[in-house]
């Protein structure tokens, strides 16, 4: 069997030429119709056309793609079809996959017991893994915040208990980010949009309007401020349109200045909870700051 093994390359060497280049372009056309399908879906989301994009992204999820499950999830979850159980599902099978932003709403679930049964190990498990695999910015941001706010109620020991399953689950979930892609971070008193807690009202920073504000993305030089807010809103849509961008220089002393994307004011929580769930339906992120 050994050396019948062996001869399966020289075989396949000596197809014909033409079949031989069939072939090929067949396996490097193979991944095409996925991301056109992705990005129709995409597309359908910033429309708000969720039934399009739900057809889209069913075939994907089903096929195994944990990106398609992960905004298929957000759909169902968001009330656009399917129901939340099943969202509640293809979001643990995504964040399973290893999909930070699944990882890091899964985790919120937990934290408040929506869908789920409530636990704060669970909780901090899953935010930990995802502040370890989601890119620098907004995503990151609002993963590492939270898992803070969860682990500010939890002893030490269950803190370690759920740091140690972190651990053993990473290595099957997705590698580590590098160390040195360090993101924007935020005290640890400070609260996060999702797991919602007392705050005292402030003063917002000079230039900033008062009142309720979602942070959209954070970026390291005032030059990509601009760069950033277009990109943005073309890939957001709707969500961003007739909203006025706002700036908020955070200077962190040795992690260096932060230049905050921000949009609003908005006239209440409730309505600037609505921009940021069309706004996380459609791809994005947002962090709600205010008072």
């Amino acid at each position: 069997m050994g050396a019948l093994a062996g001869f399966r390359p020289v075989l396949t060497l000596l197809m014909p030429a033409k079949a031989m280049a069939a072939a090929l372009m067949a396996l490097a056309l193979g991944s095409v119709p996925a991301q056109a399908d992705l990005a129709a879906a995409e597309a359908a989301i910033a429309a708000r056309k969720y039934d399009a994009a739900i057809a889209e992204l069913q075939p994907m999820a089903e096929s195994g793609d944990g990106y398609a499950k992960w905004k298929l999830a957000q759909l169902y979850l968001a009330g656009h079809g399917g129901t939340v159980t099943e969202g509640v599902e293809l979001l643990k099978q995504a964040a399973e996959a290893g999909e930070p932003e699944a990882q890091s709403r899964l985790g919120v679930l937990y934290a408040k017991g929506e869908g789920v049964p409530q636990s704060d190990t669970e909780a901090y498990k899953w935010l930990s893994l995802a502040a370890r695999g989601a890119s620098p910015g907004v995503s990151r941001l609002m993963a590492e915040t939270n898992q803070s706010i969860v682990g500010q109620r939890m002893t030490p020991e269950q803190r370690a208990e759920a740091q140690a399953k972190s651990d053993e689950a990473a290595a099957g979930y997705q590698a580590p980010v590098a160390a040195a892609a360090t993101p924007e971070s935020v005290p640890a008193s400070t609260p996060a949009p999702e797991i919602e807690q007392p705050q005292a009202a402030a003063l917002p920073p000079s230039g900033v309007p008062a009142g309720i504000r979602l942070q959209i993305a954070s970026v390291p030089n005032e030059s990509d401020v601009e760069g950033e807010w277009q990109r943005l809103k073309k890939r957001l849509g709707a969500p961003l349109d007739g909203q006025e961008l706002h700036v908020e220089r955070a200077d962190l002393g040795a992690k260096g200045v932060f230049y905050r994307l921000q949009i609003g004011p908005f006239a209440d929580r409730a309505a600037a909870n609505a921009t940021c769930r069309d706004i996380m339906a459609a791809g994005g992120e947002c962090l709600l700051v205010g008072p």
